[in-house]
């Protein structure tokens, strides 16, 4: 993450994943994040590898990419 990065969002954060899973993963991937507290909606972006995640309350970057990190996703910086 960027110095000038803040660590909590609130609103949409996209996050691009190095080597993309499947789709298979995906649904996974969505559900856990999804389940985060604050995070309203994600939405995982197999063709673009993005996953787009939305929040109505502050959600901690590093929660949804330790989240990632556990299901075997790494994020490019």
């Amino acid at each position: 993450m960027m110095h000038n990065t803040p660590r909590t969002f609130v609103g949409t954060v996209v996050f691009r994943l190095a080597d993309p899973p499947s789709a298979e993963v995906g649904e996974p991937i969505e559900r856990h994040v999804g389940a985060l507290p604050g995070v309203s909606s994600c939405d995982f972006d197999e063709a673009a590898g993005l996953l787009v995640v939305t929040a109505d309350a502050p959600v901690e970057r590093a929660d949804v990419l330790a989240l990632l990190d556990h299901l075997g996703c790494r994020t490019t910086r």
